[in-house]
């Protein structure tokens, strides 16, 4: 497929349509659907998409597709070799040169006081961002605080998005780099409250932080009611990273003492990540590797129909102890509240204000398998009143995490922005 990242942004289709160029980690990537619905309205809204990231994935979403965002992207790992073969590849292209020159210029006034190798990087990476959006909205802050001096030379305000610390192994952001980065910043999003106050402890401006949850499409996630099933077997779902911070194992120990207790269970997880094989042993040490199923990569209509066919959805994360990530929202929760399931998680991080504790889902403490295995018996004793919460979720869903109505929230802040400039 021909590549139009450095195609100039065409006529837009709608006076409400704003041109984004969006820098993310990794694109096109299948484990970020907030990210591609976040794309998918600045296309509804009559703008056009340019996506920098630094990794890619080699499968990804129908919505990619549709909307022809693969053909919308640029990527370039971070490494010597990398940057310098896409320098010397597309400074050769039409016009790319003359327009390349012209950003450099527009570097800021202290280009002579940074180091060469800082010199090196941001003349290899620069043809990355000759392309004239009307906004550049940074999804990175490790990437964002890097290509700092490249987003101001480029013109264009800056939103950012915090979506909260990162991972455990994963270098912090200097104080220093992230004033250099926010102090440009026109509007900064978090999803949650809780996002928020670890932005500001971390020295980010408050003045300029909105709260504006990550959404979803609904019309990928209809409503299924789920009665009880007649053969009384409870399935259990959970979609996420197979990482320690995840807290899989506990909903495993979960499923043991149910097991153990005559409940008929069945544990599905769905993700990729490092502890995939210590969570298969852990399920094999417990003898319960006949009710425990783990997949990785599989295709969207797959895990809907997963949706469709369980019954609770488990979100097991756990609060951090190393001032390391924490999940600030967790937008499978989202879809399986959408979908018709009937929603456990832990009070970790922004997961609370997420669920309607005891009407559209349930709280449980973090690292506790006894708690979650009384709240996932509990559900189950409650049968008859599963129909009512499953529309309380749906409910809570499209009244504040539609993608369409977050979509229209995001793009009358960009033209406000615009308005402002």
């Amino acid at each position: 497929m021909t590549n139009h990242y450095f195609k100039p942004f065409g006529p837009k289709t709608s006076p409400t349509g704003v041109n984004v160029l969006t820098i993310a980690e990794t694109f096109p990537s299948l484990i970020q659907p907030w990210l591609i619905n976040h794309l998918v309205q600045i296309s509804k809204h009559g703008g056009e998409n340019r996506i920098f990231s630094r990794r890619e994935e080699k499968t990804f979403s129908d919505a990619v597709r549709e909307h022809e965002l693969v053909s919308k992207y640029c990527c370039v790992e971070d490494n010597r070799e990398a940057l310098l073969q896409f320098f010397l590849k597309n400074c050769l292209k039409k016009g790319v040169w003359a327009l390349n020159q012209k950003l450099i210029k527009g570097f800021p006034d202290d280009y002579g006081k940074i180091s060469q190798k800082e010199r090196i990087f941001e003349t290899l990476l620069s043809p990355a961002f000759i392309v004239k959006p009307d906004i550049i909205h940074s999804h990175v802050e490790s990437i964002g605080a890097k290509t700092n001096r490249l987003i101001k030379a480029n013109g264009a305000p800056l939103v950012i998005t915090f979506h909260g610390l990162p991972p455990v192994g994963v270098a912090k952001t200097s104080p220093q780099m992230r004033k250099a980065y926010t102090d440009p910043a026109q509007a900064i999003f978090v999803n949650t409250e809780f996002a928020k106050s670890q932005y500001v402890s971390l020295g980010g401006p408050e003045e300029k932080i909105m709260i504006i949850p990550q959404g979803i499409d609904l019309a990928n996630w209809p409503f299924h009611s789920k009665a009880f099933p007649s053969d009384e077997k409870v399935k259990l779902l959970t979609v996420g990273r197979y990482h320690p911070d995840k807290g899989q194992k506990y909903a495993i120990d979960a499923v043991k003492k149910l097991v153990d207790e005559g409940l008929d269970i069945e544990y599905t997880l769905v993700g990729s990540g490092p502890d995939k094989e210590k969570l298969q042993e852990q399920a094999k040490q417990l003898n319960i590797e006949n009710r425990v199923k783990l997949y990785t990569n599989i295709p969207d209509a797959k895990l809907r129909e997963i949706y469709r066919e369980s019954h609770i959805f488990i979100l097991p994360s756990l609060r951090s102890t190393d001032g390391f990530h924490e999940e600030t929202q967790g937008v499978v929760l989202q879809e399986a509240q959408a979908t018709g399931l009937i929603t456990i998680a832990t009070k970790s991080g922004g997961i609370p204000e997420c669920i309607d504790d005891g009407n559209s889902g349930f709280l449980v403490p973090d690292r506790d398998a006894d708690a979650l295995a009384d709240a996932i018996a509990k559900v189950v004793q409650r049968k008859d009143e599963w129909l009512a919460i499953q529309t309380a979720a749906r409910s809570w869903v499209e009244n504040n995490y539609s993608a369409e109505l977050i979509g229209k929230r995001m793009n009358q802040i960009y033209r406000d922005i615009l308005g402002r400039a």
